[in-house]
C-alpha cells in the first residue's frame, strides 16, 4: 500500500493547449448563443416589418373596396333613375335615393384612407365634382319629368351629358383603382420576401438550438467523465481555470503545504481469499462509504481510492491553516464510523489503520483530457503511508505524526483525543528519530 516514492509528474502539455478545447468549447458556445440572439432579433424585426406590411395590404384592400361601391352606387342611381324614367314607377327611385346616400358617405371614407398620398388625393379631388356634376344631371332629368316634361327628361339623357360624365368618373376611380393594386402586388411581395427570411432565420435558429444542445449534451458527458476521475471538489474548480485557488493552477501543479492521510483496511488481503465475492464487495464498499463521509464532513478531498485502501488530503484546492487539524478531526471521525459500522454489520468486524504527516508536497491533475488524474506526491505522502503501516507494531488505530500535532496545536486548534507519543524510532527506510503519536489510553 506504500506509494513509489519517487515518481515524476507525468509529462504535460503546455497549460494553453491543455485549456484551449475548453475555451474553444466555452467560446463556441457563446458564439452560437450570440447568434442564435441575433438571428432572434431579425426575426423579431422582420415579424414586426410584416405586420407593417400586412397593414398596409389590408389599407389597400380597403380602399379598393371603396372605390368599388362608390362606382356600384353611382351605377344604381342611374340604374334607378333611368328605369322611373321609363316606367314612372317610383320604386325604382328607391336604389338612386340609396345610392346617393351612400355616395355621400363613402367619399369622407375615402379622405381618410387616402390621406398621406398627394396623387391619390388629387385624383379625389378631381373625383368629387364629377360625382356632383352626375347627381346634378339625374336631378335635372328627374325634375323635368316631375314637372310633366317626360320627353324632356328622356332627351336630356339621350343628349350623353351623363354618360360623359359617367365616363369621366370611371377613368378617374380605374386610374384610382391602378396605383392601389399596383402598391398591393408590391406590398404582396415584400410580404413573400419577409416569409422567406422569417423561414430561414426560423431555419437557423432551430439549427443553432440544436448545435448549442449537442454542445450542452456533450459538455454534460464531458464532465460527467471528468467526475469520474477527479475527486468531486476538483472537476468545477477545473473547469473555471485560473490559479490553483481555482482549478486553473491544477493542471500546471504546484507546491504546497497540506496533511495526508492514509487510510488501509486491515487483513483484506485475508478477506478476499476465504470470503464470497459478494461478502468482500460488501466489505469494500461499506469502508469507502465511511471514509467518504469522513473526508465531506471533515473538509478532506480523497485523491484515490486504492483496493482497500484511500489517501485523503488538506489543505487542496485551497490552501488552508488548518489542514493538520482537519486530517486529525478526520481520523477521529473515521475510526468512529468504522466502530457504528462494525455495532450494525453482520459480517466479521473490520479493522482500519490510519496515518496521518502533514507536510510540503506536490499537487496537480495530471494526463491528457481524456483521462486527467489527482495527484499528490511527496515526502509526506510516504511518511503518512509508513504511519498507517507502523499502527500494526504498535497496536492501534491511529498514528499521528509531531509535525501534524505541533500545526494543529499551533492555531488552538486542540484535538479532540488526547494523544501520546508511542514512539521516537526512525521509521522504515529513515536513520532520524521520528516522534509518533497515538491515542491515549
Amino acid at each position: 500500500m506504500i506509494p513509489d516514492p519517487t515518481p515524476a509528474p507525468a509529462s504535460r502539455r503546455p497549460l494553453r493547449a491543455r485549456l484551449g478545447p475548453v475555451r474553444s468549447r466555452a467560446g463556441l458556445t457563446t458564439a452560437g448563443v450570440a447568434l442564435l440572439l441575433l438571428v432572434g432579433s431579425a426575426n423579431g424585426l422582420l415579424l414586426a416589418w410584416q405586420s407593417s406590411v400586412q397593414h398596409r395590404i389590408t389599407h389597400t384592400l380597403s380602399v379598393d373596396r371603396t372605390l368599388m361601391q362608390v362606382l356600384a352606387d353611382l351605377l344604381d342611381g342611374e340604374t334607378g333613375q333611368r328605369g322611373y324614367l321609363l316606367t314612372g314607377d317610383p320604386a325604382f327611385l328607391v336604389p338612386y335615393t340609396a345610392g346617393q346616400a351612400r355616395v355621400a358617405a363613402e367619399l369622407p371614407v375615402l379622405d381618410t384612407e387616402l390621406r398621406g398620398s398627394p396623387a391619390q388625393e388629387a385624383r379625389l379631388r378631381a373625383l368629387r365634382p364629377a360625382i356632383a356634376r352626375k347627381f346634378a344631371e339625374l336631378d335635372r332629368t328627374l325634375a323635368l319629368d316631375r314637372a310633366g316634361d317626360r320627353d324632356g327628361a328622356l332627351a336630356l339623357v339621350r343628349a350623353g351629358d351623363g354618360k360623359t360624365e359617367m365616363d369621366e368618373i370611371r377613368r378617374i376611380i380605374e386610374t384610382m383603382r391602378a396605383q392601389e393594386d399596383d402598391l398591393l402586388l408590391g406590398y404582396q411581395r415584400h410580404a413573400h420576401r419577409i416569409e422567406a427570411m422569417v423561414g430561414i432565420g426560423s431555419v437557423v435558429s432551430v439549427g443553432i438550438m440544436a448545435l448549442l444542445a449537442v454542445l450542452a449534451l456533450r459538455e454534460t458527458a464531458r464532465r460527467a467523465a471528468l467526475s469520474r476521475f477527479l475527486p468531486a471538489e476538483l472537476a468545477p474548480l477545473l473547469e473555471r481555470g485560473g490559479g490553483i485557488e481555482r482549478g486553473g493552477g491544477l493542471r500546471l501543479g504546484e507546491r504546497r503545504h497540506a496533511a495526508i492521510a492514509f487510510v488501509d483496511m486491515r487483513g483484506s488481503t485475508t478477506i478476499a481469499e476465504r470470503a464470497d465475492p459478494e461478502t468482500v464487495a460488501i466489505l469494500v464498499t461499506g469502508f469507502r462509504r465511511c471514509v467518504a463521509q469522513a473526508a465531506r464532513e471533515t473538509g478532506g478531498v480523497i485523491d484515490k481510492f486504492m483496493g482497500d485502501g484511500a489517501l485523503v488530503v488538506f489543505g487542496v484546492p485551497e490552501p488552508r491553516a488548518d489542514a493538520a487539524a482537519q486530517a486529525i478531526a478526520f481520523a477521529e471521525r473515521l475510526e468512529g464510523l468504522v466502530d457504528g459500522w462494525n455495532a450494525t454489520s453482520r459480517e466479521a468486524p473490520v479493522a482500519i489503520g490510519i496515518g496521518v504527516h502533514c507536510g510540503e508536497v506536490f499537487v496537480g491533475v495530471v494526463g491528457d483530457d481524456d483521462r486527467l488524474e489527482f495527484t499528490v506526491l511527496g515526502d509526506a505522502v510516504n511518511v503518512a503511508a509508513r504511519l498507517e503501516q507502523a499502527t500494526k507494531a504498535f497496536a492501534t488505530t491511529t498514528l499521528v505524526s509531531q509535525a501534524t500535532l505541533d500545526a494543529a496545536q499551533a492555531l488552538g486548534h486542540a484535538p479532540g483525543t488526547a494523544w501520546r507519543e508511542v514512539s521516537r524510532s526512525p521509521l522504515r527506510g529513515r536513520q532520524e528519530a521520528f516522534p509518533i503519536y497515538g491515542r491515549a489510553a
